[in-house]
């Protein structure tokens, strides 16, 4: 199951809505407000590759709230229970 990692600038004062929205979607599991160079991360996990770009372009990028993303795909990980 492909995830990601996205880093995320949102316009000035947008980040509690850009927030809100992100908890909202099923495909993402987990989102943390953060102090930094940016405002939002999200790590997001989908069916398959192509869902996955839809998300990100569709959902995110395309949102006049976002200023701009960074994607990491996740090749590799370990997460402690």
């Amino acid at each position: 199951m492909p995830k990601a990692i996205i880093l995320i600038n949102t316009e000035m004062g947008a980040d509690e809505e850009v927030f809100e929205n992100l908890k909202s979607m099923p495909e993402v599991k987990a989102v943390y407000m953060v102090y930094g160079l940016y405002d939002i991360v999200a790590i997001i996990e989908s069916e398959d590759m192509n869902k996955l770009r839809d998300i990100v372009y569709k959902s995110l990028r395309s949102s006049p709230k976002v200023r701009s993303t960074l994607t990491m795909i996740v090749v590799k990980g370990h997460e402690s229970r």
